[in-house]
């Protein structure tokens, strides 16, 4: 057996046991070290360099704003400006939960963390409003795949690192994409609310409508700090996650005077303890990844990809194929460090910009977020909502297909991703 096959072995096994992704790594990379002989300060070394980068600073500091945000009271605000402005709608719950999440992934970067603060909030609402609990369930967890999409994303920063793309690129390329899937989900909920004749909530006056939008317009302007960093060149990706911290803590001490101070410890504790699980997975996924490459896998895959000619619109239906099957069974952080690195070279071969090719494989991960068997955001609203697991598939299935086609528009029409940036030329 070689190398990577007892790897593989190991870490399936051990992920079928339902051992967290970083201890099925760890213990899988230890496995190598010991029986076959590789040097363990090989292992620590790649590690560090793994995680040895600038930009990954960035990762704790969207973790922390989106929780001070939700002590603030700035989230709530945000939602209930949408749930007035939408009354007459029917079924606006199903609305406001795609706006919500549009909302919690300028902040979060992160498809679990929404899917969680969404779903706590707004799942009771839907079923208030007569959908399903299965279906709130299933619709929540789906929204809340723009998390990692819409920009702060987390995932685009790691890829942003191991592909070496401009980050902030990939965040102006992730508009277009995400508004795209916030269209076509609001545009399927409202189909649905129509076809259950679900009432409508009633009407709110402009007046009101006014003092919630000024009372959240503090929140809303947060996305016009990233369009002004990368436009003006002001922050790095870094720096504007520290910028955004303190945004929210000006926003939610200061203006809403809701943040409560003794609770930060709690709060930088918790942003702390899930860089560490990120980062854990980052290392060891560089660890991976260094054995992939020094066993000449990507040179195979490339020799492979050239002499089966499958020109780049095959070339990116395999792409596809290879990431929609590694969401559904790993995390989006070791898939992305250990299959880019294979996968890279040949997009740039057959000309396919790396932008667009992020955003692709992103979007392809977050899927298995919602796919089952696993589908770890369907878990978490699943628990909220109570429902039965097998009707939260099914109600899941049209969904995932909605995004799908989002995603087949993306991957075949590259200016979906690509034109925001050179329309704002950002370096």
């Amino acid at each position: 057996m070689t190398m990577l096959a007892t790897l593989s072995v190991v870490f399936f096994v051990l992920t079928m046991m339902a051992a967290p992704v970083a201890v099925s790594m760890g213990v899988s990379a230890l496995v190598v070290l010991v029986v076959w002989g590789t040097p363990g300060v090989l292992f620590a070394q790649k590690i560090v360099n793994g995680i040895d980068s600038f930009p990954l600073l960035a990762i704790p500091f969207f973790i922390l704003c989106a929780t001070i945000m939700n002590s603030g009271g700035i989230t709530t605000r945000v939602i209930d400006l949408f749930a007035s402005a939408l009354g007459r709608v029917r079924g606006s719950s199903g609305i406001v939960n795609v706006g919500t999440n549009v909302f919690l992934s300028g902040v979060s970067g992160s498809a679990v963390a929404d899917a969680a603060a969404s779903g706590a909030l707004l799942i009771p609402e839907m079923k208030k409003d007569g959908y399903s609990g299965a279906f709130a369930a299933a619709f929540t967890a789906c929204a809340a795949v723009l998390g990692p999409i819409i920009p702060p994303s987390i995932p685009l920063v790691i890829y942003g690192v191991i592909a070496q793309v401009s980050i902030m690129k990939l965040f102006l390329g992730a508009y277009v994409p995400g508004f795209i899937i916030a269209a076509a989900l609001a545009a399927y909920v409202s189909v649905v609310a129509r076809r259950k004749d679900l009432p409508a909530r009633g009407w709110t006056s402009w007046r009101e409508i006014g003092r919630k939008f000024r009372v959240s317009a503090w929140a809303l302007s947060m996305p016009v700090l990233l369009m002004l960093g990368a436009k003006g060149g002001l922050f790095t990706v870094t720096e504007l996650g520290a910028v955004l911290v303190f945004y929210a803590l000006f926003v939610g001490w200061v203006i809403h005077r809701e943040f409560e101070w003794r609770r930060f410890p709690a709060m930088l504790t918790d942003a702390a303890l899930q860089t560490a699980n990120i980062m854990l997975i980052v290392g060891i996924s560089s660890f991976i990844a260094y054995l992939i490459v020094v066993n000449g896998i990507p040179r195979d895959i490339q020799a492979h990809l050239k002499a089966a000619e499958l020109g780049p619109h095959g070339f990116m239906l395999l792409v596809n194929v290879v990431f929609l099957v590694a969401g559904i069974f790993l995390d989006s952080t070791p898939a992305t460090i250990i299959l880019v690195p294979i996968f890279l070279p040949s997009a740039i071969g057959y000309g396919i910009d790396p932008v667009h090719f992020g955003l692709v494989v992103v979007l392809n991960l977050m899927v298995g977020l919602v796919h089952p068997p696993i589908g770890l955001n369907l878990l978490i609203t699943q628990a909220i909502s109570r429902a039965p697991m097998t009707e939260v598939v099914r109600e899941s299935l049209p969904l995932i297909a909605v995004v799908l086609a989002v995603l087949a528009l993306i991957t075949y029409v590259p200016a979906t991703v690509l034109w925001l940036p050179s329309i704002l030329g950002t370096p």
